[in-house]
């Protein structure tokens, strides 16, 4: 086989990955969450916000800790009232772990504030894991987890959340067609 001949098939196989791709492929969602609009988008959604405004965002941002150890975020992204999101798109139910979640947020949180500041002066942080099943096997199309006092029911007022979307699940809603759109080809 010659060189162009070689080309022609990297081509060809290459043409046929791309076909196979949808949002919830992690190379493809990477350059979804690169456009803020989209991003926004997806957010609004997500958190039911139609005035959220996404100010910044970034995709694979690398955050590592003292010991070495170290975590790549999907899309971390700032809304114009100062929160934090986290979205990972996570085929594998194991990659979608309750600790991996809490993990990543202490990243976050570790990375966010500035030296000298006060802890009050941490913003609202969001882990969201969108999944292609049910991680959690709550049978929910989304589940927001929170802290509570246990003895009360209060919230505890740490202002970390956790979200988690199952995309195969319709809600009948946004949504539920935005799960079907991560999960398509076309």
């Amino acid at each position: 086989m010659n060189q162009e001949e070689t080309m022609l098939k990297h081509k060809e196989r290459y043409k046929e990955t791309i076909k196979n791709l949808t949002v919830m492929s992690d190379i493809f969602a990477r350059n979804v969450f690169k456009d803020k609009k989209a991003c926004e988008y997806v957010l609004r959604i997500i958190m039911e916000d139609k005035d959220l405004t996404v100010i910044d965002n970034e995709t694979q941002v690398d955050f590592r800790n003292m010991h070495g150890r170290g975590v790549v975020l999907d899309c971390v992204a700032k809304d114009g009232s100062g929160r934090i999101f986290n979205v990972e798109i996570q085929q594998d139910d194991e990659g979608a772990h309750p600790k991996r979640a809490r993990y990543n947020l202490g990243m976050m949180d570790s990375n966010v504030l500035d030296t000298g500041k006060n802890f009050d002066k941490l913003p609202e942080t969001y882990v969201i894991f969108v999944t292609l099943k049910d991680a959690l096997g709550c049978g929910l199309p989304i589940a927001h987890i929170d802290r509570i006092i246990r003895e009360n029911g209060k919230e505890f007022g740490d202002e970390e959340h956790f979200i988690y979307v199952d995309s195969s699940k319709d809600d009948g809603g946004e949504l539920g067609r935005l799960m079907h759109d991560f999960r398509v080809k076309e």
